[in-house]
């Protein structure tokens, strides 16, 4: 069960207390649980973080503590299948393998090399005294995936991209891409890692916004004619996305 009850309230709106986090620390996964309480919360709902293994509860404000114990103990088998699928975070340095344009490349610290590069054998080279060879590794590709898409994305129809005012690149946890009302796209750069199918549909589907601001039947039949295979890259990304998330640069 729970021990080490810690307890965080945080007052909102006229002194009405309408939203408050708990935090419990569970013996049987070795994790913290977080129990959040809100007054938009009809029922009890459990997730678990794939990527992090982090549990969460959230509840109707007014239940009672027994009964998210209750609730908790009932979903313990469920909460142990849910971590044991979670992946192990990879550490990027010197030997690891990393997925570039669906390809895997060998990131290799060598003393002639003066720059960060691509080499012909499915290798990136790093200089030999790098301090930092996640974060100089995550510049480097981040700069790749802009000098690839930036020109992608130029060479879709002009009736579209005429809409484009910005483009950013971001590392996001939950989000491939998202298209602003102002005209404004980001990408999650870790794209750059899935095959170019994968990358060139979701840059398709944040511009087909640029026009249909929803995912009604417009939308989609836009994004069909643009990308016909769309549904196996949407696939792909389903299957393997988590793959790509779990590289700790």
């Amino acid at each position: 069960m729970f021990v080490n009850f810690i307890s965080d309230i945080t007052n909102r709106a006229n002194n009405f207390i309408s939203y408050f986090m708990m935090t419990f620390y569970s013996n049987e996964f070795k994790k913290p649980i977080v129990i959040s309480r809100k007054n938009n919360i009809r029922r009890l709902s459990l997730k678990v973080c794939r990527i992090t293994g982090k549990i969460s509860i959230s509840a109707p404000k007014f239940l009672s503590e027994s009964e998210i114990h209750k609730f908790y103990y009932l979903n313990r088998s469920w909460i142990h299948n849910q971590i044991n699928q979670c992946l192990v975070p990879k550490i990027v340095k010197d030997g690891l393998f990393i997925p570039v344009e669906g390809n895997l490349y060998e990131i290799v610290a060598k003393k002639n090399c003066s720059k960060i590069k691509f080499l012909e054998n499915n290798q990136i080279c790093i200089p030999k005294n790098i301090s930092n060879i996640g974060k100089e590794v995550q510049t480097f590709l981040i700069e790749y995936c802009k000098s690839i898409m930036i020109p992608l994305i130029s060479k879709k129809p002009y009736l579209i991209i005429q809409k484009l005012k910005k483009i950013n690149f971001k590392d996001t946890k939950s989000r491939w891409g998202s298209c602003s009302s102002t005209g404004s796209i980001m990408l999650n750069w870790r794209l750059i890692m899935a095959p170019p199918s994968v990358y060139n549909y979701v840059i398709i589907h944040e511009l087909a916004h640029l026009v249909h601001m929803n995912h009604g039947p417009l939308f989609w039949k836009l994004v069909q004619e643009l990308s016909p295979n769309h549904s196996k890259d949407k696939e792909w990304l389903k299957k393997n996305g988590r793959e790509i998330r779990r590289y700790i640069f």
